[in-house]
């Protein structure tokens, strides 16, 4: 089985990428810009080029074909018109890694992969949710076989599950270890799903090269349900520090001039969801998800312990943190004063 994988290096492409390596039945080709210092895998074929570099991909692939291409930089409508350009003659299959943010999150809280679509808070949604629509059409007018993905948050040993958060993930844990308090948005309340990568890629295979997948969308997640409460408090409960939450609505954190919240919370974490995962479990019967939430904040904080190279303060969101509680904490104490 041949297979190419565009990305490679990230959050979610990771395991798939090192799984598919191990692989004897594979021949893994692995294109991207070659710009990560990453260790290159024994076996592994790798192209470099900018898979928006249409023409120059179309080069370097002209004497290849495949039997599964999977992409997981896709990010609008013109990267799909570009990778169906690219891959309409030269693959079996092609997977496409979309979001569960296509979803309308406020129009249910239980979610299977025919709920509504249509985000109207996150571009970052929209965009990839017109991606879907595309690589759909082109599966039932072109017999162009797509497989589309729609995972939740998937974290790993170096990033986690936060609410509000600045340009790293450690900014807000080496808030909690400095006893200071960390902002939640809404009441802490509301429903949410995450999945380490490593058991990603374990459903995540039981797609590749599967004909009876091809046309379909598949939710990937860890079907545990808990509330973002329930998150930090484990994180704080692991680190043996006290959790300092301070409950900011998410109507009031949209207006932030410094990070997008609109996308991020509004568009996403504000609403409850409890994601349906029967269509997965028909692929692969005996899926089980090992990784737990607590067992993988435990993992991060072991990875970060083992990389104090990459505990990286966040100075600015700090600063932005202690201003916007101060100014919070003030007006809800003069609100709550006046109330009736």
């Amino acid at each position: 089985m041949k297979v190419l994988i565009i990305g490679g290096t990230g959050t979610i492409s990771s395991p798939i990428t090192n799984t598919l390596s191990k692989m004897d039945n594979v021949e893994l080709y692995v294109l991207n810009r070659g710009k990560k210092k990453t260790e290159e895998l024994k076996g592994v074929k790798y192209l470099v080029s900018d898979i928006k570099d249409v023409e120059r991909v179309k080069t370097l692939l002209k004497d290849l074909e495949f039997d599964v291409v999977i992409n997981f930089l896709i990010m609008n409508l013109e990267d799909a018109k570009n990778n169906y350009e690219i891959f309409k003659d030269k693959t079996k299959q092609f997977i496409y890694i979309s979001t569960v943010c296509v979803l309308n999150g406020p129009s249910s809280c239980n979610l299977n992969e025919d709920s509504l679509v249509g985000n109207c808070y996150s571009m970052y949604g929209i965009e990839k949710a017109s991606a879907e629509r595309f690589f759909l059409q082109k599966y039932k007018e072109d017999n162009f076989n797509v497989v589309i993905v729609r995972p939740t948050q998937t974290y790993s040993d170096h990033r986690i599950p936060l609410s509000v958060k600045g340009s790293n993930y450690w900014g807000v844990v080496s808030r909690m270890l400095k006893g200071k308090k960390v902002i939640v948005h809404g009441d802490g309340q509301s429903v949410w799903a995450g999945t380490h990568a490593l058991d990603f890629s374990k459903a995540f295979m039981g797609l590749v090269n599967n004909e009876k997948a091809n046309g379909e969308v598949y939710q990937i997640m860890n079907p545990e349900v808990y509330t973002w409460d329930m998150i930090y408090s484990t994180l704080a409960r692991l680190l043996n520090v006290e959790y300092n939450p301070v409950y900011i609505p998410t109507d009031i954190l949209v207006y932030s001039k410094k990070y997008d919240f609109v996308g991020s919370i509004q568009g996403d974490k504000r609403w409850s969801k409890i994601f349906d995962v029967k269509k997965i479990n028909e692929v692969i019967p005996d899926l089980k998800f090992d990784i737990d939430m607590e067992k993988g904040l435990s993992m991060f904080i072991e990875y970060m312990d083992a990389h104090p190279e990459e505990k990286i303060e966040d100075e600015e969101f700090d600063k932005w943190c202690d201003d916007v509680i101060e100014l919070y904490e003030k007006h809800f104490e003069i609100l709550s004063n006046e109330m009736l």
